[in-house]
């Protein structure tokens, strides 16, 4: 498998050039203090990272429980069952790093509670039935993103988790929050702040980084403390400030390919963007 996906990742990256412009663009703007041959080999092994987890996505619709687990490792998963063990219901909050369906699938199979994870549904309405088909085979309840505070009121009071990718680039205006995020100005949802409030979660990071081919581990880094009632800008600038850290640790492993980078903050707002390096835990 991982033969034809070096083969896929040569087609992507040399023949077809898919999005190269792109992932230059952004190297280039997010990680300018290294010389144009690191970029490159980021740039060759991102692009081998990317074609091996599309070739991993297909087999979770065949996998067993305990192959699961032992690709995915979480040792720090007794933290979220000592919180949901309290009544508390848990958010947690990743990036498109590494496998991150395969996560999903790991987290559904070991949290023993109502897992609800928010997302976009394609246009194609077939394309949405495979997706929430291979999603659910281990109990994710995969929830559009506009009836998520809707599902969050509905489960209030209950033991739940709430997982959210949340460093796509926002399409809509309203609530972005502008932080300086790997030296750039760059916009990012609300949402997640604005559910941790809204629902007094838990919060967690999940960083997940590859041990090696097929194998990964998470670590679950605290976001906010239930009842924290955090402002958005410091919610936000928190997990920003975890996924840099993330990117400059294994940067291949990111989507450079998403045009991250498209939106400019609004000149007429005097308001200078938070910086997310500057902001702990």
């Amino acid at each position: 498998m991982y033969a034809k996906a070096a083969f896929v990742a040569w087609l992507l990256r040399d023949v077809f050039r898919y999005r190269v412009r792109v992932v230059r663009e952004n190297l280039r703007g997010a990680l300018p203090e290294l010389g144009e041959g690191a970029r490159r080999q980021i740039l060759r092994r991102h692009y081998r990272a990317l074609a091996e987890v599309l070739f991993e996505l297909p087999r979770v619709a065949v996998m067993s429980a305990a192959e699961l687990r032992e690709r995915v490792l979480m040792p720090d998963m007794p933290a979220l069952h000592a919180e949901l063990a309290r009544g508390r219901p848990v958010l947690v909050v990743t990036a498109h790093q590494c496998n991150w369906e395969w996560l999903l699938q790991a987290l559904a199979l070991d949290l023993g509670v109502p897992f609800l994870a928010a997302y976009k549904p394609p246009h194609n309405a077939s394309a949405d039935r495979l997706m929430l088909a291979l999603r659910g085979r281990f109990g994710v309840r995969m929830v559009p993103g506009k009836r998520l505070v809707r599902e969050v009121l509905r489960h209030r009071g209950q033991p739940h988790a709430i997982g959210m990718v949340a460093d796509q680039m926002p399409t809509s205006s309203a609530g972005r929050v502008w932080l300086k995020f790997l030296g750039r100005d760059t916009a990012f949802f609300p949402g997640p702040a604005e559910v941790a409030r809204l629902g007094a979660y838990s919060a967690y990071f999940l960083a997940l980084r590859r041990l090696r081919r097929g194998y990964y581990e998470v670590r679950f880094e605290p976001l906010a403390a239930a009842g924290d009632n955090l402002d958005v800008p410091t919610f936000t600038a928190r997990y920003a400030a975890r996924l840099e850290a993330e990117i400059r640790a294994s940067p291949a492993d990111w989507a450079w390919t998403h045009r991250r980078w498209k939106l400019q903050p609004p000149a007429a707002s005097g308001v200078p963007p938070v910086e997310s390096s500057a902001t702990g835990a």
